[in-house]
């Protein structure tokens, strides 16, 4: 979702409002390659104060797509030789290797929508993926909300789609 997401972002938009807070549509997209510097540093035994001192740098540089394609492969190649049963020092508490992924799958899919948003993009997750997040992830959504890092549950409609249902127990409205 991400990627075809990412995949329609014109340079000449970057300083335009993202979606997600404050944050613009470049700092958005740096926050989500950033993000997969930061996952990797775990996976591959690094600290929390390892990650923190990643935060601010440039990750997209001229080229947005490529550069978060460069984070992200490097991110699934520390997963794929890490043990994800095994603790990492993640800044809202040690987790599972394992847990870690779920927050990336949960980050790129609600960065997703953010993103859909600033283009102007439809955004509809597929419900399997949704059933997944609200299931096996909604811990992960809990853990983020007793941090501030997402808003209360909203209401949500009886015929509600499922990325619906996913924006209002993750806090967010779906606009």
């Amino acid at each position: 979702m991400w990627v075809s997401v990412l995949g329609h972002v014109e340079r000449d938009n970057f300083d335009r409002a993202s979606g997600c807070g404050e944050w613009t549509v470049r700092e958005l997209v740096d926050h989500v390659a950033g993000g997969a510097d930061r996952t990797a540093i775990l996976l591959r035994g690094g600290t929390s104060d390892d990650t923190a001192t990643t935060r601010g740098l440039d990750y997209i540089g001229d080229d947005a797509v490529g550069s978060f394609w460069s984070q992200e492969h490097l991110m699934r190649e520390a997963a794929a030789n890490a043990d994800l049963s095994a603790p990492v020092d993640y800044r809202l508490g040690e987790r599972s290797g394992e847990a870690l992924m779920q927050i990336r799958v949960l980050e790129l899919v609600l960065h997703s929508k953010d993103l859909a948003d600033a283009n102007g993009d439809t955004w509809d997750p597929p419900a399997d993926l949704v059933e997944f997040l609200l299931g096996t992830g909604s811990t992960v959504i809990e853990e983020f909300r007793a941090f501030g890092a997402v808003g209360p549950e909203l209401p949500v409609a009886e015929d509600a789609t499922p990325g619906e249902r996913l924006l209002a127990f993750a806090g967010r409205a779906s606009r």
